[in-house]
């Protein structure tokens, strides 16, 4: 029923183009509309996108009952959610999660150096004997004597 009415309105937002019918149900139909979703900011979207996913769970996992529940529960969730913003708790998640991936890297990274350090063999480094200066003509050490 609401699919056959909403056809209807665009089939007269169609022909009643230039007429004073036809302009206001532009107004209502699409410039209000267009105008209120422009005030969504990143955060509406992706709470939007996030109940719509967890819903298509709900009903995909518990299939009857999933709508009943969905059916009762619905408002309440949108409600609850609408009042914290959720898109900033969303921005804090994926930083976080970010944050811990990164350390987890460094610290993978040090865990495989020190277990396979003993394993991979190191140049070994050569010492060399002390040279004598090239500018020292005596056998040990000498006293500078002033005249």
């Amino acid at each position: 029923m609401i699919q056959a009415t909403l056809l209807l309105f665009w089939f007269a937002l169609l022909v009643a183009e230039g007429t004073p019918i036809g302009r206001a149900l532009r107004r209502l139909l699409v410039e209000a509309p267009a105008h209120w979703c422009n005030r969504w900011s990143r955060g509406d979207v992706l709470l939007i996108l996030t109940l719509l996913a967890g819903a298509a769970l709900i009903l995909w996992l518990m299939e009857a009952e999933g709508r009943l529940f969905l059916g009762m529960l619905g408002p309440d969730i949108v409600a609850g959610a609408s009042m914290l913003e959720l898109g900033t708790l969303l921005d804090v998640a994926v930083t976080a999660l970010t944050v811990f991936a990164t350390l987890r890297v460094k610290g993978l990274q040090q865990w495989a150096t020190a277990r396979f350090a003993r394993c991979m063999r190191r140049a070994r480094r050569i010492r060399r004997p002390a040279r004598k200066p090239t500018n020292d003509d005596g056998d040990g050490p000498a006293f500078a004597l002033a005249a």
